[in-house]
């Protein structure tokens, strides 16, 4: 099949599924044209002969200075070129907003068949704003597959938007030979503590890290010689930061920044941690797991998909300070209960959201759009 994928280039969620997943199609032969306004964060280190990578045209004009070139205009120009001068099956959009729209143009242009997946703020937070909601629905009701990464978001959008069409269920894909199992010797960073807790995010407020911190404080009283690895950058870094000082746990507190290799960081880890206030699958969460790590997070949104309580991980109502300290100290008290759940979250992985099965799941899905047309 000839596939064009459009996503955002970033770290965040839909982009790295996105890529993953072309990468996925690629390996079996399917010709992917990705199509974005930069280079993937994944293509950045790797790029397969079956990927052609197209970049939106970005263009600059004095009147646009305040408001920024239209972006959802270039883009659909841009799927439109790609989809009639490479004679594309689909056109598969990731995450909504704006490029939803750009495709249901594309569509006008040149009769493409569009498939779009919704990926989490793009219908939760942005979506259902008056200012997008109205035109987010009708683009639902007026492309020819509509998909998003748990049984979650695919209420989210049935109770947010005004459309007609079935919404199919497609987990998010997990590259078990990349997430796995490795000796923490191969970190390329000093590791302080033998026991260590890993929190992984873009620091949003969204994602309540320094919760995560406050949290950490309290479990740094009884196991004094413990550390929390901080991955990502964000806006509330900073207050992470000036809170651990705060607290005095500096000294126990890493900040690594943006890492390319996350894989010997979560193998890092006796859990990883959550305090989001909303996720719509929770990718980190299932990386760790395939990495043999358990995982404690938030019982919102899509997580308790991801996270069988006390069997791969915990989950805990949302700003309960206290059991996620009690959560993460039994981890510390019983290692071979982190053993165990790791097993089994690094099994959940293989058996629900191994990259290529969610790939084939996906062709299925494109073949019955196509046949239903």
């Amino acid at each position: 099949m000839k596939i064009g994928i459009n996503c955002f280039p970033t770290v965040g969620g839909s982009g790295i599924v996105a890529t993953q997943l072309a990468i996925e199609l690629a390996k079996e032969g399917h010709d992917i044209h990705l199509i974005s306004y930069d280079t993937p964060f994944l293509l950045r280190t790797y790029r397969h002969p079956n990927i052609t990578l197209d970049l939106v045209d970005i263009l600059s004009y004095p009147l646009f200075k305040d408001i920024g070139a239209p972006y959802t205009i270039l883009a659909g120009s841009k799927l439109a070129k790609i989809a009639e001068k490479s004679d594309l099956d689909l056109l598969h959009i990731h995450y909504a907003i704006p490029t939803g729209v750009s495709a249901y143009l594309a569509k006008q242009i040149t009769n493409v068949p569009v498939a779009i997946t919704a990926h989490g703020s793009d219908i939760h937070t942005l979506g259902v704003d008056p200012a997008y909601n109205p035109v987010i629905s009708h683009v639902f009701d007026n492309i020819d597959g509509l998909s998003t990464v748990s049984e979650y978001m695919k209420r989210e959008m049935e109770e947010k938007f005004s459309h007609n069409k079935d919404i199919e269920v497609l987990y998010n894909p997990i590259d078990i030979e990349k997430y796995k199992r490795i000796e923490t010797k191969l970190c390329d960073f000093r590791i302080q503590y033998e026991n260590n807790f890993v929190h992984v995010s873009n620091f949003r407020p969204v994602k309540n890290a320094p919760f995560i911190v406050e949290s950490f404080a309290e479990v740094v009283k009884e196991y004094p010689d413990t550390g929390l690895i901080m991955v990502g950058e964000g806006p509330e870094r900073k207050k992470c930061e000036d809170l651990a000082n705060k607290l005095d746990i500096r000294d126990n507190v890493t900040f690594q920044g943006v890492r390319v290799s996350i894989t010997p960081i979560y193998n890092c880890a006796t859990a990883l941690l959550s305090a989001s206030n909303n996720e719509s699958f929770g990718l980190t969460l299932a990386e760790a797991m395939s990495c043999e790590t358990p995982v404690i997070a938030p019982k919102v949104g899509g997580i308790p998909e991801v996270i069988d309580h006390e069997v791969n991980g915990y989950v805990y109502d949302l700003g309960d300070n206290e059991t996620l300290t009690r959560y993460m100290l039994e981890l510390l008290d019983d290692p071979q209960k982190v053993r165990q759940m790791g097993t089994k979250g690094r099994q959940k992985v293989v058996d629900k959201f191994e990259s290529s099965k969610i790939a084939d799941r996906y062709v299925n899905w494109y073949e019955k759009i196509l046949g239903d047309l």
